[in-house]
């Protein structure tokens, strides 16, 4: 995390185990109604829930996540190198239940400082790649896991990073990431402090990586990426930024869509979706996952409690009819 986050990670407990305790299970809580603001688009409500796990001490500090296809299944990694794989349980179009299926860890993620996974791949074949953010005693870095059940076994593959990444500054690194429809990836670093007019957006096509600028607002950092369906009205894939201020008790979430740039047309970024403490329980929102059903496209949202008492886990679902 950021500096802005100090405050809160003095709370932040050691990482604990890697597992969680057998025969236990994670609590759920179903949230308030979230009205997001509108941004051009109208989005559904589809469920929250409040997560605790209170006998596994590892869990939390939640970064990124995908959902399948079908929405029955969860997949989510944090920033001291756990997983969790989980079922989602829906009743009436609602989320409503998620149950734990497997837990652990990445095989050689002792503590955070060689562990700050802070993104999410999935290319199609299969492999799950992570963005790994520097910390003392390690670069940036991104790891590709071949397929396998439970994930993350066996050591992983370093792909090469994107030109200039291995430059950014501690705690800095691969925020954001996704593979596209074409199965291209794109990545997002967090950056600097305070957050520049723009941020490298990387682009993988083959073996190269293309350097593209993304626009930021100010106070918001783009902290996850999700693919589009190919050729969906709203683009090529959907940013997570988020606004956390600590000192400031400022909080926010917007989600961006984001157009790549063609031989005609230029690139091209909107915000679709914003939600603010009132209307909405906001905390540190930074997994997102999409998938569509039925001509609709869902929307998952999953904070990063920090480990903080003072926070929340919280997982959120919206559908864009």
């Amino acid at each position: 995390m950021r500096a802005i986050l100090a405050t809160a990670l003095a709370l932040t407990a050691c990482s604990g185990p890697a597992h969680a305790p057998t025969g236990t299970q994670a609590r759920t809580t179903p949230t308030r109604a979230c009205v997001a603001s509108p941004s051009g688009a109208s989005w559904r409500f589809r469920g929250g829930l409040a997560l605790t796990w209170p006998e596994w001490r590892g869990f939390g500090g939640w970064s990124d996540l995908r959902v399948s296809g079908d929405g029955q299944k969860l997949l989510a990694v944090s920033d001291d190198g756990h997983f969790v794989q989980a079922a989602l349980g829906y009743n009436d179009g609602q989320l409503t239940s998620l149950t734990a299926t497997a837990t652990g860890a990445l095989p050689h993620c002792p503590d955070k400082r060689r562990c700050d996974v802070e993104s999410l791949a999935e290319r199609a074949d299969g492999t799950l790649w992570l963005g790994v953010e520097a910390e003392l005693g390690s670069p940036h870095a991104i790891w590709a896991f071949a397929p396998t059940q439970p994930p993350f076994q066996g050591e992983p593959q370093r792909v090469p990073l994107p030109p200039g990444a291995d430059q950014l500054p501690l705690n800095a690194g691969l925020e954001a990431m996704t593979a596209l429809a074409d199965d291209s990836v794109l990545a997002i670093p967090e950056g600097p402090e305070p957050v520049p007019p723009t941020l490298p957006l990387w682009h993988l096509q083959g073996q190269i990586w293309q350097t593209l600028a993304y626009p930021t607002v100010a106070d918001f950092r783009p902290v996850a990426l999700a693919a589009l369906p190919a050729g969906h009205r709203l683009g090529d894939a959907l940013v997570l930024e988020r606004k956390w201020l600590v000192r400031k008790h400022e909080a926010g979430t917007r989600v961006v869509a984001l157009r790549l740039p063609t031989a005609t047309t230029g690139q091209a970024t909107r915000e679709v979706l914003r939600l603010q403490p009132g209307p909405c329980l906001i905390d540190n929102f930074e997994g997102l996952a999409t998938r569509v059903a039925d001509g609709a496209l869902w929307l998952y949202l999953l904070s990063d409690d920090n480990q903080s008492a003072a926070q929340q886990t919280l997982l959120y679902a919206f559908s864009l009819e």
